[in-house]
């Protein structure tokens, strides 16, 4: 697995990206993304060191957003890995005690690779991202 990203939930993109760039100095950011499928829209920044923060905005109802943002809880979100075979990965993080939270699904911020997401045993939560070979 390759470090990718820390996703970050937030209410707003905008209200996000303010916030972050005040706190961490932001070097680039890329445009929005509005992912149906998943119902989340992001935003990823990347800071002067390079590490890569997605920001997760609710997008429709039934999001997996907006209840978390309502507990105040886990707004740090996932950290995400990129991975060259999403089954093989899954099976290793299953075997290690993560509990798939999510099916592997496409995701428009990934040119419709698909994602997967699992709870850890130390209950942070995991994203894969499976990239071509």
């Amino acid at each position: 697995m390759i470090f990718h990203h820390i996703g970050i939930f937030t209410s707003d993109l905008d209200i996000g990206r303010i916030k972050l760039s005040s706190i961490i100095p932001i070097q680039s950011v890329t445009d929005p993304i509005e992912d149906s499928g998943l119902k989340v829209k992001i935003q990823f920044c990347t800071d002067t060191s390079g590490i890569c923060y997605e920001l997760v905005a609710p997008f429709g109802d039934n999001n997996p957003v907006s209840g978390i943002l309502l507990s105040g809880k886990a707004i740090i979100n996932h950290v995400a890995y990129t991975v060259t075979d999403i089954n093989i990965a899954s099976k290793k993080l299953r075997k290690s005690g993560c509990i798939p939270i999510s099916q592997a699904r496409p995701a428009l911020a990934f040119e419709n690779r698909r994602v997967i997401f699992f709870m850890s045993p130390l209950r942070f939560i995991i994203e894969l991202i499976e990239t071509p070979d």
